[in-house]
């Protein structure tokens, strides 16, 4: 069997739930300010990104970083594919199957995506040239630094455990305003929904905001502050979504985003709008509002 070179950040099954009626996404590179179509699995790829090079000089082998994530990719394509079969037919409200095993499975999926990324690579790199300005890492340590990271069950345990054991609402999208996804798509919120977070997440109210598709979307909100809609845990939120509802929530990708913001259609207008106040609450989404 060949062995997997081409590797993702963000799993190609999840960039297919992206594309529009020709199959093909939309993307705006927002560190360029370039619009262009491509194919999934195009973007968010890498060769060799998770190549453990340290495991390869010792014989043993170095894509199994890679084979794994692509178990869990299956896994988690399987589940949320029954969730959107679901999740497009029954009443807001309703609440959908989601047995313990799948909640673990999601859970992990969700905590090490947020992990995988070329973004957390990045900020790996920056906080290690910032205690060691007099050592530049190579490709491979910056692999190895990114992968060790991943292999820390207790960090991923954390990040897992406080999605777990959160509140997990669904909403369904009737606007002209799709969903956009983007190569880091787990977003979290701070509670007032005042901010978006790439670190200082795991505290009191935060939430993850996870696009599933164009038309579906995914919030997991911390228990104990949102206590008050605990009964709708496993539910389609039973309020209606409006355009700038959904614009709100696509601004958590254009924040997240390492380079690429992902849609269906051809419509980045809000994304550069709302890059360029970023840092600032301009978008900030109502502190009375719920999903």
């Amino acid at each position: 069997m060949t062995d997997p070179r081409r590797h993702h950040y963000v799993p190609q099954f999840h960039q297919r739930r992206f594309t529009g009626a020709d199959g093909r996404l939309w993307v705006w590179d927002k560190s360029a300010d370039r619009v262009f179509q491509t194919t999934p699995g195009s973007i968010a790829v890498e060769a060799d990104f998770y190549r453990l090079h340290e495991l390869e000089k010792r014989g043993r082998d170095p894509f199994i970083m890679e084979k794994r994530l692509s178990g869990m990719e299956g896994q988690m394509s399987l589940i949320t594919e029954h969730w959107l079969g679901w999740l497009r037919t029954v009443a807001p409200g309703e609440r959908i199957e989601i047995p313990p095993p799948n909640r673990d499975i999601v859970s992990r999926f969700m905590a090490v995506q947020f992990l995988r990324t070329a973004d957390t690579r990045d900020v790996l790199g920056a906080i290690q040239a910032t205690y060691h300005p007099d050592k530049l890492l190579s490709k491979e340590e910056r692999t190895g630094l990114h992968t060790e990271l991943m292999w820390e069950l207790a960090i991923v345990d954390l990040i897992a455990g406080h999605i777990r054991e959160a509140i997990w609402i669904f909403a369904r999208n009737t606007t002209s305003t799709p969903f956009t996804t983007s190569d880091n798509p787990v977003a979290f919120r701070t509670k007032d929904n005042a901010m978006w977070l790439k670190v200082g997440f795991v505290a009191e109210g935060t939430y993850a905001v996870y696009p599933l598709a164009p038309d579906i979307v995914m919030f997991c909100h911390e228990r104990e502050y949102w206590k008050k809609i605990a009964q709708l845990d496993g539910c389609l939120s039973p309020f209606s979504l409006t355009d700038e509802m959904v614009q709100s929530e696509n601004s958590g990708q254009v924040f997240m985003a390492s380079r690429f913001v992902i849609s269906p259609i051809n419509d980045f207008a809000f994304a550069r709008e709302f890059a360029k106040t970023i840092g600032t609450d301009t978008y900030a989404r109502p502190k009375n509002e719920r999903p």
